[in-house]
């Protein structure tokens, strides 16, 4: 999320509006009648209607100078900026010495960033009116900000001489130490002020702001509640004692205090926005939506909040939703490179890793030392298989930023695809100390210790998610992640009906289809095809978008024996993008034994992967065709995707079956060289070794796989039934 909006965090320049002496000419009757509804809409901020007023007034004749100071006010409050220059310098033309009308034009220059022209303006006011205090404290903030530091010291000692015993003057000088970052002593100098007048509700509002700057946040809500006694209509009183709670933790009077300002001034954007950046910190997100949506209707011009909105969408699952308002804060701000790689961010969620690396490149390309956009083309480059590029920029990351947990787990997958094992868990160790509820992290810790053949630690990590679940779905019981989450630790822990009521859970509160899809795979799974259709049958419904509801569908069917649904099940999933439709579809026409026909459906993909690779080895070994089998596992061998360690594990396998035993452990040494921690190949190896006679050998590899794996059952039956020797 970005960073919250505070009132004064912006720089707001006031604006004077004036009462005129209207002329008595019966002519001019009702163009008074409209200026003066003109001036009833400003002082409401009924800015629209004040213009329509007083474009009546002027149409009516009516030409008085203060009219187009007060229509230029009305233009300013509604962000017509340039407009209002226009009505103000009218009012100039028409009374040269009217210093309101000229300190007005300097705000408005300011508002447009164009400070030199502003300086020009507010020196006009100052020439007609030397002890002009609002003049004076502008101007000094505008040279504060053109780095002019000593002209603005001198414009504000001259503010200071003009009235250095009132209490505006102190809030004045507050406000102009606060923008030169001085926060202690602008608390000062609010504190004189708040000690010369009570009463003075914009300085209490003032010394609150400084003391939330110092993070003194029970003070700054002292200091709030002091300005809303003198004044409670204040409206930014209330807003910024709001976010103050949220800081604090004190989230319903955080919210409470939102209300109150939104009920004194109903288009107040900063309480909208703080209102969703609120329900988005504690995970409200529907509510976070609709806040942001309110204030982005105050304010279509605000990058953060197109961003913020587009979050909110994202954390709700809601991916692809979520790009076209990062997109549109990308028009109001072509440099906003959090929008560039919260899109990449997006596309990755969706599995779309190549496509998300232009983004990420934009996002830096703007900022190249963004740490989180580094770790996100990292992360997005480890998903495609480019394990070393992708841990080195993660690696980058971390140096910029070695206190984010989500970098580390990010290490620590790119560390364990390339099975570098040690270091993965060292940098799982690195994620949980930084925190220590990272639910994921401690799975992920379990999976590599077990591979580490360390089973009682990984025990003991899976129990540490598991309370972390609990403990975070107690305080959240609505939140879909964490329900999906612990479903799929569930399920690799084989307490198979507690995995089905979360993923269950998940599906019910989730705007995505994964929980759907994972849940049918499951029901599949333990053999209950009728009620994994169902789930599926839901992901088509909700998500007819997403191929992977037709993928589980298809799967349902083909299990059911319904072969037609199957077929159209799968081929409606490659329409949808799907690329291993034509996979599943192989798949199951070979295990129905229609190999011809799967070998057709294998072919219809332009560039098979491993997995298809291996597929059309057992299609072509079944069709007799044991050349090309084996040229396939060749092939998968030589592909750039993951599992090279399966295609020597698979290709050994067939050598074994084909009764070429010296040939077969060639390969599972070479699945072994890859992945060491393989019970299943050391099990292969030892086949192989027995059908060599190489007895001792065999045993030893029986022996390790049962260390690595003390639950392999296959491995224990060869021991205990003595098919290798002792």
């Amino acid at each position: 999320m970005g960073a919250p909006f505070l009132m004064r965090g912006s720089m707001v320049f006031p604006l004077a509006v004036a009462m005129a002496t209207v002329p008595a000419a019966q002519d001019l009757a009702r163009g008074e009648a409209e200026f003066l509804r003109g001036n009833v809409h400003c002082d409401a901020r009924e800015f629209a209607e004040a213009v329509a007023c007083y474009e009546r007034a002027a149409e009516f004749g009516y030409d008085d100078h203060v009219m187009w100071n007060n229509r230029g006010v009305a233009l300013d409050g509604l962000g017509r900026h340039e407009d209002a220059i226009a009505a103000y310098t009218r009012a100039m033309q028409r009374n040269a010495a009217y210093e309101i009308a000229a300190y007005n034009l300097g705000n408005a220059y300011a508002q447009l960033g164009q400070f030199d022209e502003a300086l020009v303006a507010y020196d006009r006011a100052l020439a007609i009116k030397p002890d002009y205090p609002d003049a004076l404290f502008d101007k000094a903030m505008v040279l504060a900000r053109l780095g002019r530091a000593k002209p603005a010291f001198q414009a504000y000692e001259a503010l200071v001489r003009s009235d250095a015993a009132n209490a505006v003057a102190w809030s004045k000088r507050g406000e102009f130490l606060v923008e030169l970052n001085k926060i202690e002593e602008a608390v000062a100098a609010y504190q004189a002020a708040t000690a010369a007048d009570p009463a003075d509700a914009d300085a209490w509002t003032g010394l609150g702001d400084s003391l939330y700057a110092l993070e003194r946040y029970e003070e700054a809500v002292e200091a709030y509640d002091r300005a809303i006694a003198a004044d409670p209509d204040n409206e930014e009183a209330w807003n910024n004692k709001g976010f103050t709670f949220f800081m604090l933790g004190i989230h319903d009077e955080a919210l409470a205090c939102y209300e109150k300002a939104l009920a004194i001034n109903p288009t107040y954007k900063q309480a909208w926005y703080n209102k969703g950046y609120t329900f988005h910190g504690i995970n409200r997100l529907e509510e976070a939506v609709a806040a942001y949506q309110k204030a982005i209707e105050l304010d279509r011009g605000d990058e953060v909040l197109w961003n913020n909105l587009g979050n909110a969408l994202y954390n709700l699952g809601r991916y692809d939703e979520s790009i076209p308002y990062f997109e549109r804060g990308l028009e109001v701000n072509p440099e906003y490179e959090i929008a560039w790689n919260n899109i990449g961010n997006a596309l990755n969620k969706m599995g779309r890793h190549a496509e998300s690396l232009k983004y990420h490149d934009k996002s830096l390309e703007i900022k190249p030392d963004f740490d989180y956009a580094l770790y996100a083309k990292g992360h997005a480059l480890d998903n495609l298989g480019r394990h070393e590029e992708g841990l080195e920029l993660i690696g980058q990351s971390l140096e910029l930023n070695p206190n984010y947990d989500h970098a580390w787990m990010a290490k620590a997958e790119a560390l364990h695809r390339l099975g570098r094992l040690e270091e993965a868990r060292d940098a799982l160790n690195n994620a949980l100390i930084l925190n220590g509820e990272y639910e994921e992290a401690w799975v992920f810790r379990g999976k590599i210790l077990e591979e580490m053949g360390n089973a009682l630690e990984a025990e003991r990590c899976y129990d540490e998610a598991l309370q972390c679940f609990r403990a975070s779905l107690d305080l959240d019981p609505e939140n879909a992640e964490l329900h999906y989450h612990r479903a799929l630790l569930l399920e690799d822990l084989e307490r198979v009906d507690e995995a089905v009521e979360d993923y269950a859970a998940a599906a019910s509160k989730s705007h995505s289809a994964e929980a759907l899809v994972r849940l049918s795979a499951l029901l599949l799974r333990l053999g209950r095809p009728a009620d994994a259709l169902v789930p599926a049958d839901e992901a088509e419904s909700r998500h007819p978008e997403d191929p992977r509801g037709w993928l589980a569908a298809g799967r349902a069917f083909a299990a059911m024996g319904r072969g037609a649904e199957a077929i159209e099940s799968f081929e409606k999933a490659k329409a949808s993008g799907a690329g291993e439709a034509s996979l599943e579809l192989a798949r199951w026409l070979h295990s129905t034994g229609k190999d011809v026909e799967a070998l057709d459906a294998v072919k219809g993909d332009a560039q098979l992967s491993s997995e298809a690779l291996l597929l059309r080895a057992d299609i072509h070994a079944a069709l007799g065709r044991t050349d090309e089998a084996l040229a396939d596992h060749d092939a998968a061998i030589r592909s750039p995707s993951e599992g090279r360690d399966l295609a020597y594990r698979r290709k050994g396998q067939r050598l074994l079956d084909l009764g070429r035993p010296k040939e077969a452990i060639a390969a599972f040494d070479a699945a072994l060289g890859l992945r060491p921690s393989d019970s299943e190949a050391w099990l292969d190896a030892a086949r192989a070794c027995e059908a060599l006679g190489q007895t001792s050998r065999a045993r030893k590899m029986l022996d390790e796989a049962i260390r690595l794996d003390p639950k392999n059952v296959e491995a224990q039956r060869l021991r205990s039934e003595g098919a290798v020797a002792d």
